[in-house]
């Protein structure tokens, strides 16, 4: 199998056939923490994700999946829900 990689944003995410790959998560900090850090139930619980993702060296990739995805829940490349839609909203109005 060739990989071939595609454009997105300013970061570039391997492919493998038809699906994206998640090779990069196996480097995540994230792996060796309890999941609940990067889901709270709790809006206070961001700061202890970012804490961890800030010193992450996949972050930006992690940012980036999360984005394409469109992945709704939790703590992804150490930003919030609410500050992945406003990436997107920007990155919609810098292009229209």
């Amino acid at each position: 199998m060739t990989k071939q990689r595609t454009q997105i944003a300013v970061l570039t995410l391997p492919f493998v056939g038809n699906f994206r790959t998640t090779e990069w998560m196996d480097l995540g900090l994230c792996r060796d923490s309890a999941p609940e850090i990067f889901f709270p139930s709790d809006g206070g619980g961001v700061e202890k994700a970012r804490k961890i993702c800030c010193r992450c060296e996949v972050k930006d990739l992690c940012l980036e999946y999360a984005i394409v995805e469109e992945i709704e829940h939790g703590v992804w490349g150490g930003t919030s829900e609410r500050e992945r839609r406003r990436i997107k909203k920007r990155r919609r109005d810098g292009a229209a």
